[in-house]
């Protein structure tokens, strides 16, 4: 599920109404009706009807940082953390605690 932010699709229209016309804006949606009636103009509708193409769900979220609740990045953040931020510690600093107390060398940036 990702989120849909409104004013990336335009203002608001004023009677546009997904629904009109028995339905002809929503044909092949049918069973997600009452979602698609919440499209506030063409932009939204057409957004939401790709989310569903995509087997997912719709959910209106306010401008900010909506992207941070992705767990395809809290992956990619954990897969950067495993394969290169801890070997990258791990070589640095066991050879220094090796060479014992008094030769240590703690300057990270030599």
């Amino acid at each position: 599920m990702s989120c849909l932010y409104r004013s990336d699709y335009g203002p608001a229209m004023p009677g546009f109404d997904p629904l009109a016309g028995n339905g002809a804006q929503i044909a092949g949606y049918e069973s997600h009706a009452r979602e698609l009636a919440t499209a506030q103009n063409p932009g939204q509708l057409a957004a939401m009807k790709r989310a569903f193409d995509r087997g997912e769900t719709v959910q209106w979220c306010d401008q900010g940082y909506g992207w941070t609740y992705d767990p395809h990045l809290a992956m990619f953040f954990g897969i950067v953390l495993v394969v290169f931020v801890l070997p990258y510690l791990l070589l640095r600093f066991i050879p220094s605690l090796r060479r014992g107390p008094a030769r240590r060398n703690f300057h990270i940036f030599d």
